[in-house]
């Protein structure tokens, strides 16, 4: 029991005044029969609606109802005529960028070897006119 306070009656009643000593007992007899009943009482109590039965009744009728109808309630769903015509977009959008991933790595390769070779001009400080003209004759 713990947290909870147990007295002693027979030191507390000793230590009275023998004028007090019988209201004293009322009192003990009053806390005992109190602890009684409530150590008789169950550790949790029932949820209380504050409804009556017939009213709760009433209730559990209605929603019963209510399911029932709600379940023959069917809500028609459009057909769906889009996906195709969008998954055949995406197919063709993936084709294209292939296509074009692969044209674009074609032109990648072209301006590399474009830059290889300004890379491996001489430079124009170390050309004369002659070369350069021989080099570039447009």
């Amino acid at each position: 029991m713990a947290g909870r306070k147990v007295f002693d009656f027979i030191k507390i009643t000793g230590k009275l005044p023998k004028a007090v000593r019988a209201d004293f007992g009322g009192l003990r007899s009053k806390y005992e029969s109190s602890n009684a009943s409530i150590a008789a009482l169950p550790s949790a109590l029932d949820l209380l609606t504050g409804v009556s039965i017939p009213q709760e009744l009433a209730i559990l009728l209605w929603l019963k109802i209510l399911k029932l109808s709600n379940a023959a309630v069917t809500i028609p769903r459009p057909e769906d005529t889009e996906s195709a015509a969008i998954g055949a977009a995406e197919a063709s959008f993936k084709t294209e960028m292939a296509e074009y991933l692969t044209g674009a790595e074609a032109r990648i390769a072209q301006f590399e070897a474009t830059l290889a070779a300004l890379h491996a001009e001489k430079p124009m400080e170390d050309m004369t006119v002659s070369e350069y003209l021989a080099d570039k004759p447009e």
